[in-house]
């Protein structure tokens, strides 16, 4: 079984306008490294040849940061687009403090097989910013307009279940709607005292049970709001390999069937997946690869060969425990390029 190289998840950048409470900026802030990926770093590690054939899907969306706040993000996505028009491409905001002028610049390049996602908590300024600390709901709702009435692709209103809208949803559902949204995505999350001590028992943010994950994943709804049909081109090959892929133990690896994208992380680092790649104390031993696998030090098409990747090994990392319950790499983790 080998990991599926054809879903790349890239934290393009770490930066972000945002101080929501639950973030890694705001929960580890230490080892925090504020830092983005440019074109030439796409350039040097996804070659032609490379993107042709091992590029179906990329997502754009960090542990840290926020991908529409790298320079070079529009002119990343055009490099792809001009290379491989197949691509579909999907990315996750919170939307804040971009000019109109840029949202209609990426609405001209995104099309009908590409996903935006606005990761939207409330319904005006004062709620949103109840755990988007810092948003700018005006330019949020501009740039979503846009996207929505002025772009082929599809797009998301994202909303993490909170006590302070849970009794709101149907009403910023029906909004979303309302501007062209084609569907809404509800978010049920674990980092609640429920689930975490150190968030304490009487958690302000944390929802009624029935908006609280049952399993350490997020667990979500999505609700179509549009007419239009959803193209998932590269669902194929996820379904090709969920046929074909062994289970450990009750579970399939994430990241074996492209579900979970290999991860670039905004320092240039490389993991399996993002899971394994936050900065929580947890995933201590996963830094050090992290950093041996730097593709400022080589191209992502020669790390992917190396001999690391390709041996037979357990890992017992806590996320890798908690999200997929287990995980494996064994022989010909890389592909032939």
């Amino acid at each position: 079984m080998s990991l599926a190289l054809w879903h790349w998840h890239i934290e393009i950048s770490s930066k972000c306008t945002l101080k929501c409470p639950r973030c890694p900026r705001q929960e580890v802030p230490d080892t925090l490294v504020n830092t983005e990926l440019d074109l030439e770093f796409f350039k040097r590690n996804f070659p032609k040849g490379f993107i042709t054939r091992n590029v179906e899907k990329l997502t754009f969306c960090g542990d840290d940061g926020d991908p529409i706040y790298a320079h070079d993000f529009i002119p990343v996505i055009r490099y792809f687009k001009e290379i491989k028009p197949t691509i579909a491409i999907i990315i996750v905001t919170n939307g804040s403090y971009k000019a109109d002028g840029w949202w209609q610049e990426l609405a001209e390049l995104l099309d009908e097989q590409d996903q935006i996602h606005f990761s939207i908590d409330g319904w005006n300024q004062e709620s949103n910013n109840k755990y988007r600390i810092n948003s700018n709901w005006s330019s949020i709702i501009s740039g979503a307009t846009i996207m929505a009435q002025q772009s082929n692709c599809w797009t998301v209103w994202d909303a993490i279940g909170f006590k302070f809208n849970e009794d709101m949803l149907e009403e910023m559902k029906t909004y979303a709607k309302e501007i062209g949204f084609d569907s809404f995505q509800l978010t049920k999350s674990t980092k609640f005292g429920e689930v975490y001590d150190h968030y304490g028992k009487d958690d302000p943010l944390q929802p009624s049970e029935k908006l609280i994950a049952s399993s350490h994943r997020f667990e979500r709804e999505v609700f179509k709001l549009s007419d239009r049909k959803l193209l998932e081109p590269w669902m194929r090959t996820n379904l090709t390999l969920l046929k074909v892929a062994p289970t450990i133990g009750n579970e399939r690896p994430l990241c074996h069937i492209g579900n979970k994208g290999a991860y670039i992380n905004a320092r240039g680092e490389f993991y399996p997946c993002c899971w394994v790649a936050t900065r929580y104390g947890h995933n201590n031993k996963w830094q050090d690869v992290g950093k041996k696998y730097s593709l400022h030090k080589k191209n992502l098409p020669e790390v992917v060969k190396e001999e690391f990747w390709n041996a037979e090994f357990i890992h017992g990392s806590f996320e890798c425990q908690t999200k997929c319950a287990h995980y494996r790499v064994t022989k010909n983790y890389a592909t032939e390029w």
